[in-house]
């Protein structure tokens, strides 16, 4: 299910990435084009001028000007001297390049109404016109015509320049274009693939987390389950007698199994957000002591010793739901009994650490490997699989680690020196 829906959220991410590029690729091509055809526009105006502008003031005009003259302008010129073609002139136009020239002169004539072969001697000012034309291998000129006038009636001046260079010039940016495009393309699709991993990484971790959850849950439910239909088929059939022993089974698993559905229905009010909290101000120390008194006679009866350290200097009160400490407090200590051997040493120790307040639960028992430190605040993880133990559901700590998530603060775990572990409480001084 994972896979699909990341190969459609990275097909998704990709073509709304790689849209959103082309579009702004297309508008900055859009641009580049306009500012290039602007260019040689401009160019090719500024060379008609100063063409237009040295022909005016020319009283000879030699067949090697119109030569420099069209290598410098790259352009192909025409001149008609009171509408007769200069003669060394028409003997240079090539067979193509004379066809162009009369195409251009008809237009002139027939669309703009500039007739290059008239004869006209009250003409006062320089009159041009531009257009483009198209030749029969489908290259477009720019084309200029004009009459100059003379002393003796006008010159007619007719200039082709190709846009060949242009279009591959055009051509040249378009495929770059289109090939900075196409590796965009490419690089938002690598891109969004490993991008959409990582972002379903935590999803998926948590849809296997609920799913072991689940799986766990059903197992540690079905084992008291089991043993309650088992002693009741065993009662019925007569082979396990009806008496106190029968009820102090039900009685135990059925304990059990409530035990475990209220570890499980608070950490789902943690996952919805509904853990109900009543922060007061509270006396940490107080706090501290009553849980070390309470615990005394147990710590008796397994052989422990069961030591309490409190600071000598004043500990401001902490903001936090007494309860919910002791809650955590109580599975801490619980633990460190259950694991610590006979004749071990369990520590309650409150001080200040920078703007922190401690409390540690220390044991000098077997200790949590480090490849392990972190898989314990796991539900249902016990360090021992193979553990039998029916006091522990291996949901402790993931309580505790919520309920001190819910005040702000850090629930860590350390080695005891010379062996064991250490749990520290971190909550805010404020």
């Amino acid at each position: 299910m994972f896979y699909r829906l990341h190969r459609q959220l990275t097909f998704f991410c990709a073509c709304i990435t790689s849209m959103i590029f082309l579009f702004l690729g297309i508008a900055c091509l859009a641009a580049a084009e306009s500012g290039i055809r602007s260019q040689e526009e401009a160019a090719f105006q500024k060379d008609l001028n100063t063409l237009y502008q040295s022909l005016s003031f020319q009283n000879t005009i030699s067949h090697q000007w119109i030569r420099q003259a069209s290598h410098t302008y790259q352009s192909v010129i025409r001149l008609l001297d009171n509408g007769h073609p200069l003669f060394f002139g028409a003997l240079n136009e090539e067979e193509d390049t004379t066809c162009l020239l009369d195409q251009a002169q008809e237009t002139a004539a027939s669309q703009y109404g500039l007739n290059l072969e008239s004869f006209s001697s009250s003409q006062m000012v320089t009159r041009h016109e531009e257009f483009t034309i198209k030749g029969e291998d489908g290259v477009s000129y720019s084309a200029s015509a004009a009459l100059i006038p003379r002393q003796k009636g006008n010159l007619g001046v007719l200039v082709l320049h190709s846009l060949k260079p242009l279009a591959l010039r055009l051509r040249n940016l378009r495929l770059t274009f289109a090939g900075a495009g196409a590796a965009a393309v490419l690089l938002l699709g690598i891109f969004s693939w490993h991008f959409t991993k990582k972002v379903l990484a935590p999803v998926e971790e948590s849809r296997k987390r609920q799913t072991q959850f689940v799986a766990s849950a059903s197992h540690e439910l079905r084992s008291p389950l089991t043993v309650i239909l088992t002693t009741l088929s065993a009662v019925r059939s007569g082979i396990l007698p009806r008496d106190d022993s029968f009820l102090d089974t039900l009685e135990s698993e059925g304990s059990r199994m409530s035990r475990l559905i209220t570890d499980m229905l608070q950490l789902a009010n943690a996952d919805s957000h509904n853990w109900s909290m009543f922060p007061v101000p509270t006396e940490l120390d107080t706090l501290l002591l009553q849980t070390w008194e309470s615990n005394e006679s147990l710590a008796f009866q397994k052989n422990l010793g069961w030591e309490i350290r409190l600071p000598e200097e004043e500990i401001p009160p902490c903001c936090c739901d007494p309860e919910r400490i002791r809650q955590v407090l109580s599975i801490l200590i619980d633990n460190a009994f259950s694991y610590t051997p006979a004749g071990g040493r369990i520590l309650l120790e409150l001080k200040a650490q920078g703007t922190y307040l401690c409390l540690t639960v220390a044991d000098n028992g077997p200790g949590i490997p480090d490849s392990e430190k972190a898989a314990v605040f796991q539900r249902f993880y016990r360090m021992d699989q193979s553990r039998k133990s029916k006091s522990h559901f291996g949901l402790g700590l993931s309580i505790a680690s919520e309920i001190i998530s819910l005040h702000k603060g850090q629930l860590l775990l350390t080695d005891t020196p010379g062996g064991g572990a250490t749990f520290q409480i971190l909550l805010p001084c404020s």
